[in-house]
């Protein structure tokens, strides 16, 4: 049994974990939001995809709150 995790394993554990969320989302809800190309984009079923905000990096600005 090992006594300390990796970065490398917390990467893959956390990689998994968010993957599975994501079909669940999916499938329960039919869409998912992402941040893809530099704007947070709405995902559905259908595959259509909608850009929801540009991410500025450089900006703090108010919160984006998502469904």
């Amino acid at each position: 049994m090992k006594e300390y995790l990796s970065k490398r394993m917390v990467a893959r554990g956390s990689s998994k974990a968010f993957s599975r969320a994501a079909k669940r989302a999916m499938r329960e809800n039919g869409y998912v939001v992402v941040a893809k190309d530099g704007w947070i984009v709405k995902e559905s079923r259908t595959g259509e995809t909608v850009q929801l905000k540009r991410i500025d990096s450089a900006s703090s600005g108010p919160e984006l709150r998502l469904d």
